[in-house]
């Protein structure tokens, strides 16, 4: 009798077990396919910018327009556009995510719309840079905060992903905030927020103080080369080659 007892307690706890656990990837897979297209759509973004420094380095090593310092800061914009591109990749696939991206192409609109001057190359690249932070704050705000219906959890998908179940990820319901791993779904009313704490703090200390710093240095460069007004342009162009830091 009490072997029949102990068999059922057990039977008991293993389906209580085995249903928390399946709630759970549920949570994660939900979250975890909008988190997969924002960071796609931020690689996109990235990319973009490698192609837009590429061409821009390109234009001052044409002989009509010769600035090789110039040119040279530009391809180390592009290559390093690139390994941002990179990163996120990789975040992609350690953390078992998707990666695909649809075709990308340079920025050729406003400021980067007909490059011709060294001044126009630096205002070209000041608008990208404030197009990347503002696409990485929104992805950061979105992965800090990614909203799960709770209505939909029940017809979610429970394929499970070792790698997708080992991320940290917090869940904020109401007033409680819990890990994934320790949260009982079988409490839960009503909508929930899921919050990825690696990817946010990668995103802030990797990228958003770097953007802020490289924004500034390329704001200098326009301002000095606008103090030296239209009529001393090719002046202006050439110091600032001549000087620039690479």
């Amino acid at each position: 009798m009490n072997s029949v007892l102990l068999c059922c307690v057990i039977a008991l706890m293993t389906s209580s077990a085995l249903a928390l656990k399946t709630c759970q990837t549920k949570i994660c897979n939900l979250a975890d396919s909008q988190v997969d297209e924002r960071l796609n759509r931020q690689i996109g973004v990235e990319l973009k910018g490698h192609y837009t420094y590429l061409y821009l380095s390109h234009i001052f090593e044409q002989h009509t327009h010769y600035y090789p310092k110039v040119a040279k800061y530009f391809r180390a914009k592009s290559n390093e556009e690139m390994s941002h591109a990179e990163r996120f990749i990789q975040y992609q696939n350690q953390r078992g995510g998707n990666f695909n991206i649809a075709s990308v192409q340079r920025k050729n609109d406003n400021e980067c719309a007909n490059v011709d001057s060294v001044l126009k190359g630096f205002a070209c690249a000041k608008v990208l840079e404030i197009e990347v932070t503002e696409a990485l704050t929104d992805l950061l705000s979105f992965v800090s905060a990614v909203p799960v219906a709770g209505t939909d959890i029940h017809g979610a998908s429970n394929a499970t992903n070792d790698l997708r179940d080992a991320q940290p990820i917090l869940v904020h319901h109401g007033r409680t905030t819990k890990p994934l791993a320790s949260y009982e779904c079988n409490r839960l009313s009503g909508d929930i927020t899921v919050e990825y704490v690696e990817l946010t703090e990668m995103i802030a200390h990797e990228f958003l103080g770097h953007q802020i710093e490289d924004t500034k240095e390329i704001a200098n460069h326009e301002q000095t080369l606008k103090n030296f007004g239209s009529a001393n342009e090719a002046l202006g162009s050439f110091l600032a080659d001549k000087h620039l830091e690479l």
